[in-house]
């Protein structure tokens, strides 16, 4: 996705949900946030993983090809395990598979604020003509501070609470990612040593849940900062926005929803290997609760 295209829907977002939206006010004897026993419950998940790179200096784009995968597993309370392997659909036929490790950890505190470290490995690209010999390694670790402690991103993407009203909360928090990129194609020539980046830096953003008919719901997230850039020993500046998406339904006995997830990377080091990516996952997820 072009970077102005990224920054318009973010600015977007962010107007509207700050300015239209006002919160509910919960009645008197409803919690603003439904906990869930979850004693035990089967989770079924089916997910799409992705990643789009570009160089700065060329007008090439080039993308994964991988398939859907489907995931099961129960969990105890907040102790899960589970397995996940992919399925034919969803990629394209004319390429070879991208080969690719997905691993992403979610940790939310007594506090309702929220910590997130993931990895995502990929290797063989095309640019919808050729196979591109590119591997691409990102690691991450964020945290966020949700300023309303009523918001629940728990409820909306975890899906074992319940956000009982509509309202919003501004984030606030920074993260810390690293980036290699790698590769033997004559299209990347400038990648022929391999290029390890740092990012360091602050991220302020909003995130809005609308409650409908009581059970249905709706959340729009975006959060955007400013990174410092770190490259063997050369300093700059870089870009981050991300943004998710949910729509999902709650009920006592399951959950279900249909969500996006989005993460967008500038790299300017004025260098010929300055580059954009684009990395996320759009997937279906749904939790039967038994106990």
């Amino acid at each position: 996705m072009p970077q102005k295209k990224l920054t318009v829907l973010f600015l977007l977002l962010l107007i509207v949900f700050i300015n239209i939206y006002a919160e509910e006010t919960p009645e008197a004897d409803q919690p603003p946030i439904e906990n869930y026993r979850n004693l035990l419950y089967l989770r079924v998940t089916t997910t799409y993983n992705f990643i789009s790179f570009k160089q700065a200096s060329e007008e090439n784009m080039f993308f994964t090809n991988r398939p859907w995968d489907f995931g099961m597993g129960f969990g105890v309370k907040n102790i899960f395990a589970g397995f996940s392997f992919s399925i034919p659909v969803g990629y394209d036929k004319e390429f070879a598979r991208s080969s690719s490790y997905d691993f992403n950890f979610n940790r939310f505190s007594k506090k309702n604020n929220y910590s997130n470290a993931f990895l995502k490995y990929y290797k063989g690209f095309n640019n919808r003509e050729d196979y591109v010999d590119l591997s691409l390694l990102k690691l991450g670790l964020t945290q966020t501070f949700i300023l309303n402690k009523n918001h629940s991103l728990r409820s909306v993407y975890v899906l074992d609470r319940r956000q009982t009203v509509s309202n919003g909360s501004f984030l606030v928090g920074g993260g810390m990612y690293f980036s290699s990129i790698h590769s033997e194609s004559i299209l990347l020539q400038d990648y022929y040593v391999r290029l390890n980046t740092f990012y360091l830096g602050p991220n302020f953003g909003y995130s809005h849940t609308f409650v409908i008919a009581d059970h249905f719901f709706i959340n729009a997230y975006g959060v955007g900062g400013i990174n410092l850039l770190i490259s063997g020993w050369d300093f700059a500046y870089g870009l981050q926005a991300m943004i998710k998406l949910s729509f999902g339904y709650h009920s006592t006995k399951w959950s279900g929803n249909i969500y996006a997830d989005y993460s967008y990377l500038i790299n300017r080091m004025e260098k010929p290997t300055d580059n954009d990516s684009l990395s996320g996952k759009i997937g279906i997820s749904y939790i039967r609760r038994f106990l």
